[in-house]
């Protein structure tokens, strides 16, 4: 007996249920390394900040040059093929661009505003990806922003410590969550 076409129509849907899941696994599963590696970066970064004020710009270079060369590593080898590294080295350019354009346009910043700049755009990044396609990265997106907010607005005093574990910790978390499945 064939099925109706109520049945036929139920049964495509399931189909694509079933494959949009498995995509947002996938996804999930690609992305969780990298929120670790960043979410360690930031901590690394955001300590030796604390420890060493007078060094923030070679701070940073370096954490950045360091989590970008394991990043992109990280990326290939999960096999999505050699072009995923120039797109990687873009969506960071474009962080690093636009990092460096607010901080021309605003100048003078201090210390604090200017470390605001990438947690704020990365909350606002994952936020719009969460209403677009996958809602754990609108939690991601909320938590990483609130919390770093909440740091520059109520804690200066212990801002950087704050940051490492706010945006450092935030970022590890969420890996370990997407990777959870």
């Amino acid at each position: 007996m064939l099925p109706t076409a109520e049945e036929a129509a139920q049964a495509l849907r399931d189909i694509a249920l079933v494959k949009h899941r498995a995509a947002g696994f996938q996804d999930y599963q690609a992305e969780s390394g990298q929120l670790i590696l960043w979410g360690l970066a930031y901590v690394a970064g955001f300590v030796l900040t604390a420890c060493f004020r007078d060094y923030i710009l070679p701070i940073w270079i370096a954490v950045v040059l360091v989590a970008l060369t394991m990043g992109i590593r990280l990326a290939r080898r999960s096999g999505a093929g050699a072009e995923v590294a120039w797109r990687y080295i873009g969506v960071i350019g474009t962080f690093l661009l636009f990092g460096l354009a607010l901080n021309l346009v605003f100048w003078p910043l201090s210390p604090e505003q200017s470390a605001m700049l990438a947690p704020m755009f990365l909350a606002a990044l994952y936020l719009l990806r969460g209403i677009q396609l996958r809602p754990r990265y609108t939690v991601i997106g909320l938590v990483l922003g609130t919390l770093c907010l909440v740091g520059y607005l109520f804690l200066l005093p212990v801002f950087w410590a704050w940051m490492a574990l706010a945006c450092g910790g935030t970022l590890i978390l969420s890996g370990l969550w997407l990777r959870s499945g």
